[in-house]
């Protein structure tokens, strides 16, 4: 079968790759001699279901270049000693050396169990500098609430597997740019897991660079035949490779995302090669990933996660992803735009969403998710992106939709793709999906986010969120009765300040609205709807001196008001908050009500960790 997702093929215009190829046509036959290609597909910047002369790019990196923060220096390929490959009845093509049961880990891949580490302030530090902290003390990084709630989502989404990681920090294990000894041992083997915090958070900062740029740009999808040939000429150069990859995998639906490292290539006969690898789900065993380069065909039987049963992975494409680019900082499209915090051009950034499903059982039993239904991104004009009957579709230009190598189908409870659509672009999320889950949704943009939390949703009838061309505020219509909370975090208010603001247990009636906005100019919060009962109402304010928290669990909301506040009125730690109250709608205040702070900072943490600084809530979620 072929992956569904539909692409343009970009010819690389790369000198280097077309001579690389070049050299290894001998290796692969006469069935291919064209250069490696990067289809247009969900992860491009093109619409995955038009044809469009926009390219995105792929990583022309000198194959001759040192790789960022290494001294190796580069060599000519040259054959190394074989060592034995799975296939008895093949000759060894391409060996890089790596040896599974020296350079693999002797633990399986993981998920988020108990005890596990996974990213920490000062690594959101490491990965996109200090414009995410809101203060650094004692060389320790407060992050801003956008950068915060970043680092919530992507440790959550690590509960499918730490597959990416385990496979990058292996390869830079291998290739010394990591030292296995900085985490307890002299070989990557050797290392233990049980307790090794610093390994746990060094393998999540790997998994995380999947997400961001310029990694994201960097990867190469082609034919079986061009990639094999472009990781041939790689592995050939044993450790000293200038370029090394490690390669994407994907169920025929374009689902299960799972990452391996390549290690050698084992030719058959007959256009068929054995591309051998250590797969971390299988410790210290080395397996076999079957392609036919006459067929451009491949496949594999695994599984994404060690705890699920194997599955057939197959397809007419592969994915490599070239270690340079996860070296260099990356870009932080959730940083704002203000003073010196914008990290990307105003014409490259971009508003990205993060989506998540839990279940509402508290079974520990797992329920799988269903693919009817829709989840779908929607502009004004109708472009689309998301998934719409368990298919992934985009329609929008400039948007990309990346599977997580871990999140292992639609709507799972371990997390769907990451969504970015070119920001002034407004959209509208249409949700109608398995009502077995609540539904997660974090939406990021020029220093900002806006996370609603436990959606209720039907599977018939689409609930709707509106985020508008900027992300600041949201609109929901809900089509069932739900009680979800909304959080936004602002990295610097009018003082200069980072604020983040939860309105919590936020009952909404079917088919009613709730409506949050924030107003850069004012700080000024709002909120109004079809809300019943009382919802919770906290508000952090935090920056070089430190942070106030204003509290309130019981907010009495009457049906059809809006309630409006400033967060700049929470200046310090019991600080009351008066409340401007508008009963019919027409702009103006028709009575004031003063809300008195009603908890500590400890019982602030008991109603959500969302709203607290990291240097008070650094624990994974």
């Amino acid at each position: 079968m072929s992956n569904p997702r539909k692409s343009t093929q970009i010819t690389v215009s790369s000198v280097l790759v077309i001579i690389v190829i070049a050299l290894w046509n001998a290796f692969m036959g006469n069935s291919a001699n064209t250069p490696a290609t990067q289809p247009a597909d969900v992860a491009t910047e093109v619409p995955a279901d038009a044809s469009s002369s926009d390219t995105a790019p792929i990583d022309n990196t000198d194959a001759t270049a040192v790789p960022t923060n290494t001294k190796k220096k580069p060599t000519a390929v040259k054959p190394t000693v074989a060592k034995p490959a799975p296939a008895t009845n093949g000759s060894l093509a391409a060996d890089s050396g790596f040896d599974v049961k020296t350079d693999g880990f002797s633990f399986e891949n993981y998920g988020n169990d108990t005890g596990i580490s996974n990213l920490k302030a000062n690594d959101i530090r490491r990965m996109f500098g200090d414009k995410v902290c809101t203060k650094i003390k004692n060389s320790t990084c407060t992050l801003t609430s956008p950068a915060r709630q970043w680092m919530k989502e992507i440790n959550a989404a690590m509960d499918g597997g730490h597959c990416e990681g385990m496979s990058v920090t292996s390869l830079h294990m291998f290739h010394k740019i990591v030292d296995p000894n900085t985490f307890g041992a002299p070989t990557t083997n050797d290392l233990s897991f049980d307790g090794n915090t610093k390994l746990q958070e060094e393998i999540a900062y790997w998994w995380a660079t999947q997400t961001t740029e310029p990694t994201i740009s960097s990867t190469i999808t082609g034919k079986p035949s061009d990639v094999l040939k472009l990781i041939s000429a790689s592995l050939n150069q044993g450790k000293d490779a200038s370029v090394f990859y490690d390669l994407g995998i994907y169920m025929a639906d374009g689902s299960g995302g799972h990452a391996v490292t390549p290690v050698s290539i084992t030719d058959l006969g007959n256009g068929k090669y054995g591309l051998n690898i250590y797969d971390n789900n299988w410790p210290n065993e080395l397996r076999t990933i079957n392609v036919d380069i006459k067929a451009e065909h491949w496949s594999y039987q695994a599984s994404q996660n060690p705890k699920q049963a194997d599955s057939l992975y197959s397809g007419d494409t592969l994915e490599i992803t070239p270690s340079n680019q996860r070296l260099v900082p990356q870009a932080c499209d959730f940083c704002g735009s203000k003073g010196t915090k914008s990290s990307l051009k105003s014409s490259a950034r971009k508003s990205t969403f993060i989506l998540r499903a839990s279940s509402k059982s508290r079974s520990t039993k797992k329920i799988k998710a269903s693919k009817k239904g829709s989840t779908l991104f929607v502009t004004p004009d109708g472009k689309r992106i998301g998934y719409l009957n368990g298919k992934i579709i985009n329609e929008i230009t400039g948007a990309t939709i990346r599977v997580f190598k871990s999140a292992p189908t639609v709507w799972d409870n371990r997390g769907m793709p990451i969504i970015s659509i070119p920001e002034g672009i407004a959209v509208t999320l249409k949700i109608a999906s398995d009502p077995t889950y609540n539904y997660h949704i974090s939406a990021f943009g020029d220093g900002k986010v806006v996370k609603v939390s436990n959606l209720s949703v039907s599977d018939t009838k689409a609930s709707e969120l509106n985020f508008g061309s900027t992300i600041k505020s949201v609109k929901i219509k809900s089509s069932v009765k739900t009680k979800s909370s909304i959080f936004v975090g602002d990295e610097v208010t009018v003082k200069n300040k980072d604020t983040s603001t939860q309105f919590s247990n936020v009952e909404i009636s079917a088919d009613g609205v709730a409506d949050v906005t924030s107003d850069d100019t004012t700080d000024q919060y709002s909120i109004s709807g079809n809300i019943d009962g009382n919802f919770g109402l906290d508000v952090v304010q935090t920056d070089d001196a430190g942070s106030v928290a204003f509290s309130n669990a019981a907010v009495k909301m009457l049906k059809g008001a809006t309630m409006s506040f400033s967060v700049d009125a929470v200046n310090q730690d019991g600080s009351a908050l008066a409340v401007n109250v508008d009963k019919n709608g027409d702009g103006s205040t028709d009575q004031q009500v003063t809300l008195t702070d009603s908890a500590s900072t400890a019982a602030t943490d008991s109603i959500t960790s969302d709203v607290l600084p990291a240097d008070q809530v650094d624990a994974n979620p």
